[in-house]
Formats: structure tokens, C-alpha cells, sequence
């Protein structure tokens, strides 16, 4: 399957975006849907932690993605038989950035569980990037 993107312009430079979006410890200061998040290490590559969400409960994740000052992924285990990916992309824009989150279903369950629950995710990505927008705009 296919990422499924939400996006949105932000006047704050691309590296002030990725100093904050990459501090996954620090999520739920500015993140409407995060309880509580965590990384047991640095941000790289194979990098294990714990996301708590409002929308979806408590999962562990792992970065399968990392290109650093432009994205990261974060990949958890949905429900069984299935794994999600939830990409953070940083692109320079004009004078600011456009910041990008996306979510691809994977695994056995895929075909059904991305149509059942994308719109849902899909929404909640709107909350976070405006959360994120607003806290790269203030600091």
C-alpha cells in the first residue's frame, strides 16, 4: 500500500521544525493526540520506543526510516497481522517549510484495515501538524 499524507506550510525554518518533531520525547507538549511518547535512545535507525495515543492506545514502535533533517519513521504493530508506518517529512517551502505526516498500513491485514481506519488517522494528522505548526511559530 501506499502512504496516505496530510500536510501544511509553516513560516518556521526546516531545521527548527526537525529540532522539534524529532524529539519524540517531547510530543506531548505540543501533540493534541500524544499521551505520552518516548524513544530509548537517540533518533536513528533501529531506535525502539513507546507511543501512547489518544486515538489508537499504547505501541511500541521502532525508526525504519531515518534521513536526518528531512524525515523518520516510526513503524508500531497496529493490531495483529498488521504493522503501521507513520512517516514525518520536512521540506523547505519559500521562506519556511512544508511538514508532512503519513501513515501506511502493512502487513497480512493491510487491504482491509487502511480503507477501515484511514480516514480516522487522516484526521487526527490535521490536529498534529497544526499543533506542531504552532509550537515551531512561538519558540
Amino acid at each position: 500500500m501506499a502512504f496516505r499524507e496530510a500536510s501544511l506550510e509553516t513560516s518556521a525554518p526546516a531545521d527548527k521544525v526537525w529540532s522539534v518533531w524529532s524529539d519524540v520525547n517531547s510530543w506531548p507538549q505540543w501533540n493534541p493526540d500524544m499521551k505520552a511518547s518516548r524513544l530509548d535512545g537517540p533518533m536513528k535507525l533501529g531506535t525502539t520506543g513507546n507511543i501512547d495515543t489518544r486515538s489508537g492506545g499504547k505501541h511500541d514502535v521502532v525508526v525504519t526510516h531515518y534521513e536526518e533533517g528531512r524525515s523518520f519513521e516510526l513503524e508500531s504493530t497496529a493490531l495483529p497481522g498488521t504493522k503501521m508506518g507513520i512517516r514525518a517529512t520536512i521540506a523547505p517551502s519559500g521562506s519556511g517549510s512544508r511538514i508532512t505526516q503519513g501513515f501506511e498500513p502493512r502487513g497480512l491485514l493491510a487491504p482491509i484495515v487502511g480503507p477501515m481506519m484511514g480516514g480516522a488517522i487522516l484526521k487526527t494528522f490535521n490536529s498534529v501538524l497544526n499543533g506542531l505548526k504552532q509550537k515551531v511559530e512561538s519558540s
